[in-house]
């Protein structure tokens, strides 16, 4: 993948309640007995920690990393921890694999897309779902994030009320499924806006070189916590802006930028963005594969949690700009299961967004 100056650098209340909660609070979870540890032991004393997307600069291929160097210290017989990326349809391929592939010894774990727990559901109407997201291993996840809607400076747009009073945008996706996608068409359907989706484009980090060629106008579901280290100078120098906060939850960096469901009225559009949204909350999520033994799933959990608070790995993640916001195992399977579990109103109108109907 290239590497540019731009790389440098929902659902009812009651679900997001307790979403958000768990989002935000650092719940280690409970050691497994020693008698678990005794017992259990990786083949070849190695792990393979698979990355659903291409090497960049930032995103999940950093995360995935950053954990892969430290995660073995808090494994029985601290084994060799080996980062291999298995990028493929915003890796829903590498869900596929992990789902139907990959043995059930906690060998091979893997970092998916934030989207790829609900893509099940929200793909039901189009294609039969390939995997029940409920069945996975869900480890953590390292961080929650603020998705954002940003545009290039000089540009079509000032703010986001420009966009609301009409102006047809160019905004850029990988693919369908994907956060740019869907969140785009969520905002045309709920809002009325007029942005038009331009989509194939390999990976974000080329979604950003098209805005700096002014090939396109933004892209909307862009993480504030890649774009404010990794384009920290376009943001600075005025070239790139965030003109809205796509979460269900503003971000403590942007107290002035509005947030998508501060503008939200209708009860029954909160509850389809609290859905679409959701996957936010599991930012940068962590899997093994379904049906691994309970001991071997409750060491990977622990590690993964006791490796997230290494000051090591804390101070590594600083030096780099690179944002921690730490959600337990348990939580990620729980919101899972729970998602799964929505209004089946609410589904299908989630499910007409993603279509973009």
């Amino acid at each position: 993948m290239r590497r540019n100056k731009w790389a440098t650098g929902a659902r009812c209340a009651a679900v997001v309640a307790w979403a958000i909660a768990a989002a935000f609070i650092l719940v280690a979870p409970a050691a497994p007995a020693q008698s678990d540890k005794a017992t259990v032991s990786f083949p070849g004393n190695q792990i393979r920690l698979l990355i659903g997307f291409s090497p960049t600069a930032f995103g999940y291929d950093t995360y995935g990393r950053l954990l892969a160097r430290y995660l073995g210290k808090y494994l029985p017989g601290h084994p060799l921890i080996v980062p291999q990326n298995q990028p493929g349809a915003g890796s829903l391929n590498l869900a596929n694999y992990m789902a139907h592939v990959a043995p059930h010894d906690g060998s091979e774990i893997a970092i998916v897309g934030r989207g790829v727990a609900m893509e099940p559901i929200l793909d039901a109407p189009h294609s039969p779902p390939k995997f029940d997201s409920t069945k996975f291993t869900w480890l953590g996840s390292m961080n929650n994030e603020v998705g954002g809607f940003f545009v290039r400076e000089p540009g079509p747009v000032k703010n986001f009320q420009d966009v609301l009073n009409g102006a047809a945008l160019k905004v850029g996706a990988t693919g369908a499924g994907g956060d740019q996608d869907i969140f785009t068409h969520a905002l045309n359907t709920i809002f009325g806006t007029k942005l038009k989706l331009i989509s194939g484009y390999p990976g974000t980090q080329e979604i950003m070189l098209a805005i700096e060629r002014g090939e396109l106008d933004g892209i909307v579901g862009y993480s504030w916590s890649v774009a404010r280290a990794g384009n920290k100078e376009q943001l600075d120098n005025g070239t790139l802006k965030i003109i809205l906060q796509v979460a269900l939850n503003r971000h403590p960096d942007l107290p002035k930028v509005p947030l998508v469901m501060d503008l939200v009225k209708n009860p029954a559009d909160r509850q389809v963005l609290e859905l679409i949204f959701s996957r936010n909350l599991m930012g940068r999520p962590l899997l093994a594969s379904p049906g691994l033994p309970p001991a071997v799933a409750a060491v990977l959990r622990n590690g993964v949690a006791q490796a997230m608070r290494d000051p090591g790995l804390i101070a590594d993640a600083a030096k780099i700009g690179l944002e921690l916001n730490f959600v337990s195992g348990e939580d990620v399977q729980a919101l899972v299961e729970r998602l799964y579990h929505s209004p089946p109103d609410v589904i299908a109108r989630a499910q007409a967004i993603a279509a973009g109907n």
